[in-house]
């Protein structure tokens, strides 16, 4: 078994197809598939079923992709000591990326010129197969997927509050039950992301139907439709405040409680350079120092609000 056996088993896994694999990888359909043969001698075992001409994975295949990846990462670090030692290969969610890398990324640029920076942002789940296949280092999102060999650990927890225009008069008063909510228009993320989980079970909880006006998995979308003052909307803390806007108003709910969390997800064979550890330090370092500016800035605006920041994590 050599290196180029494996490089050869993971493009297969990849592409799911012997054909795609060969065509990734510039080589000849038979020389993938003489190889993909001699790594099941080698174990004496079957790493792909075949069933009705398509590769299916074996449950002993995933337990070699999984070691399989660990070493193709560490001998891509070991060929290219020098090209990667200052790398950092960057990918978040939409709702991280929009509102939170760009000056993230700049101050950390400024701070370590050397640095050899990629960003990459998109939908979060397409992301945590790009860290599986070692094109990014490392994800930071707000969801977790199950995905086999895919570690996650907290970086950040935020406090989900509700948000209205300054001229909806719930903004004028104290605290806020859930029968003053009933019948507001409601600005909602999308069915089955976390944010609106812990809305809905807190109308639930007091029977109330959760029937929103506007519903979008964009953050940014529903800061846009509660300054407009169209509603009441749900998100987290840090959005509410990275958004900077003097028209918006956080309501005082002394019985809804949600977090939302930030979580770093890598593979988890990951090896993770010291570039790669002071990201990850400076990310945590700006948001928090960030989130203090802001939370000040927004009691200087809103002298009459109601609503008590937590302490941040």
């Amino acid at each position: 078994m050599t290196l180029r056996h494996i490089e050869i088993f993971v493009a297969i896994y990849h592409a799911n197809s012997i054909t795609q694999a060969a065509e990734h990888l510039h080589i000849s359909q038979p020389t993938v598939s003489v190889a993909l043969r001699e790594l099941e001698e080698h174990y004496g075992a079957k790493l792909f079923d075949r069933l009705s001409h398509k590769l299916y994975i074996t449950p002993f295949g995933e337990l070699i992709y999984e070691r399989a990846r660990g070493l193709l990462d560490s001998w891509e670090i070991l060929a290219n000591t020098d090209q990667t030692l200052n790398r950092v290969r960057v990918a978040s969610g939409t709702a991280v990326g929009k509102l939170l890398l760009p000056s993230i990324i700049k101050s950390f640029r400024e701070k370590y010129t050397d640095a050899q920076i990629s960003v990459c942002t998109g939908d979060a789940t397409m992301m945590y197969h790009r860290a599986m296949e070692n094109s990014v280092d490392f994800v930071i999102a707000e969801t977790v997927a199950n995905i086999p060999g895919l570690s996650n650990r907290v970086l950040q927890h935020y406090p989900v509050v509700a948000i209205c225009h300054k001229n909806n008069p719930l903004s004028l008063k104290r605290t806020i039950t859930a029968e003053d909510l009933k019948g507001q228009n409601l600005l909602l993320r999308e069915p089955g992301s976390l944010t609106r989980q812990v809305v809905d079970m807190y109308f639930q909880q007091y029977n109330i139907p959760v029937c929103p006006m506007w519903e979008s998995y964009s953050v940014q979308t529903l800061l846009n439709a509660a300054r407009e003052n169209l509603g009441i909307s749900f998100l987290s803390l840090d959005h509410v405040l990275a958004d900077r806007s003097p028209e918006l108003v956080i309501l005082n709910i002394p019985d809804f409680h949600g977090e939302r969390y930030v979580n770093l997800c890598y593979h988890k064979n990951k090896y993770f350079t010291p570039m790669m550890d002071a990201f990850i330090q400076h990310y945590c370092n700006y948001v928090k120092g960030m989130m203090e500016t802001q939370q000040e800035q927004y009691k200087a605006l809103h002298p009459e609000s109601r609503y008590v920041f937590p302490e941040l994590p």
